[in-house]
C-alpha cells in the first residue's frame, strides 16, 4: 500500500522568515500587553478609538501588502485583514504609550540633580546649596534639615527670593513673570507634576526665623533694584535694548502663557489615573527641558549677572565668617567668577549633588 506524500520540506530561508516573524509578533504583542494599561489610564475610550482606526486601515493594509507581496495572495483576504489589522492595533497603541515610558524613564535614568558646593577665601566659608522651585519631597526634607544642621554650627542663612517693591512689583510681574503670580504658578505646575513648591517647607524654620532674625537673611534684590538695572541697560547697552524691543513685539498665536496655564488646569482635572500618568510626564519632561544647555539670553544680564554681583558684594560685606545659602543652581558659576574678581583667592573645596525630581513615595499599610 502505498504511503501519503509528505508536505514538501520547507526551504531554509522560509524558516527564517517563520522565526523572524514569531519574534517579531512576539515582541508587538508583549509591548502591546505594556501598553494597554496606560492608554485606559489616560481614559477607556483611548483603546477603543485605537481599535476603530486600526480595523478601518487594516483594508487599504491588507490591500497593499498583498500587493507587494505574491505570497501574501496565496492566502485568503480574510486572513490578511486580520493580521494587518492586529498589527495596526500593536503598533498603534506602542506608539501613544511610548512617549510616556520614554519620560518617565528619563526621570528615573537621567535624573536632574543640583549641587551642594563648598566655596572659601581661607577666611569665609559659604556653602551654596543650589535648590528648584519646584521639586520632590525627599529633596526639601534634606535642604531643611541641612539649614537646621548650619543653624545649629553657626552659619547665618541666605534665602534666594527677589523682595516685592512697590515701585518694582507691576513691572517684575510683567516682563518677567507673564503678568501672573510666580509663586501660583509654580504651585500648579507642582500640583500637576506631582512635586512640592520649595517655600512650603521653609515654613519648617518659621519658628527660628521668629526668635533668631538675624540668622536668617533675604539676601536678594528687590523688584525696583531691577527694574533700575533693567532701565540702565536699555539705556547704555545697544544689544540689550535691541533683544528686549524685539521681545516686546507683538506675537502671533495669543498669549502662550495662559495656554499653559489652561493645559496645567486640564490634566489637574482629571481621573486619579490620568493625573498619575499627567504627573510622569510631568516629571520626566522637566528633567529632560531643565538639563539643556539654554542658550544665552540678553535678560541673563539682568536675571543671573545683575543679582550674582549683588550677592557677591553682599558676601563680601558681610562679618560672617560662615553663611549657608539656598539659590537657584544656574547661580553658581557666576558667583563665583564675581567672586573671584574681588579676591581671587575664593574657590570650591568641595561639591556634592542631589536628586531635585523623584516619583512621589505613598507608603500603605494595614492595622
Amino acid at each position: 500500500m502505498s504511503e501519503v506524500a509528505a508536505p514538501a520540506a520547507i526551504g531554509g530561508s522560509m524558516k527564517w522568515k517563520l522565526r523572524v516573524s514569531a519574534v517579531v509578533w512576539f515582541l508587538l504583542g508583549a509591548a502591546f500587553l505594556l501598553a494597554v494599561p496606560v492608554l485606559f489610564d489616560v481614559s477607556p475610550l483611548v483603546p477603543l478609538g485605537v481599535a476603530v482606526v486600526a480595523l478601518i486601515l487594516a483594508f487599504p493594509g491588507a490591500w497593499l501588502v498583498r500587493r507587494l507581496f505574491a505570497g501574501q495572495r496565496r492566502q485568503g483576504f480574510v486572513w490578511s485583514f486580520v493580521k494587518a489589522a492586529l498589527a495596526l492595533l500593536f503598533v498603534l497603541s506602542i506608539a501613544l504609550a511610548a512617549p510616556i515610558y520614554f519620560l518617565a524613564l528619563y526621570a528615573e535614568f537621567r535624573p536632574l540633580t543640583v549641587p551642594r558646593a563648598t566655596l572659601s577665601d581661607g577666611k569665609k566659608t559659604v556653602v551654596f546649596q543650589g535648590m528648584m522651585h519646584i521639586g520632590s519631597e525627599p529633596f526639601y526634607k534634606s535642604v531643611v534639615y541641612d539649614l537646621e544642621k548650619a543653624l545649629a554650627d553657626g552659619y547665618v542663612v541666605y534665602y534666594e527670593g527677589v523682595r516685592g517693591d512697590p515701585e518694582g512689583d507691576k513691572w517684575f510681574s510683567d516682563t518677567l513673570a507673564g503678568g501672573g503670580d510666580l509663586s501660583a504658578n509654580y504651585q500648579l505646575i507642582g500640583g500637576v507634576c506631582g512635586l512640592k513648591f520649595q517655600l512650603d517647607y521653609f515654613q519648617l524654620l518659621a519658628a527660628d526665623m521668629k526668635e533668631h532674625p538675624e540668622r536668617h537673611v533675604s539676601a536678594d534684590v528687590s523688584t525696583a533694584d531691577m527694574m533700575r538695572e533693567y532701565e540702565r541697560l536699555m539705556k547704555e547697552d545697544p544689544a540689550f535694548a535691541a533683544a528686549m524691543q524685539s521681545k516686546a513685539a507683538p506675537a502671533s498665536g495669543g498669549d502662550g502663557s495662559s495656554g499653559m496655564a489652561g493645559l496645567l488646569s486640564f490634566l489637574k482635572g482629571g481621573t486619579p489615573e490620568f493625573q498619575r500618568l499627567g504627573g510622569t510626564m510631568c516629571r520626566g519632561f522637566l528633567s529632560m527641558v531643565l538639563q539643556r544647555k539654554s542658550a544665552p539670553d540678553e535678560m541673563d544680564k539682568v536675571v543671573l549677572d545683575y543679582r550674582n554681583r549683588a550677592l557677591a558684594d553682599r558676601i563680601a560685606e558681610d562679618t560672617h565668617p560662615l553663611i549657608y545659602m539656598t539659590y537657584g543652581a544656574e547661580h553658581l558659576n557666576g558667583l563665583l567668577a564675581d567672586l573671584k574678581a574681588k579676591d581671587p583667592a575664593w574657590e570650591i573645596k568641595s561639591v556634592s549633588w542631589q536628586r531635585t525630581i523623584d516619583t512621589p513615595q505613598n507608603v500603605t499599610g494595614e492595622l
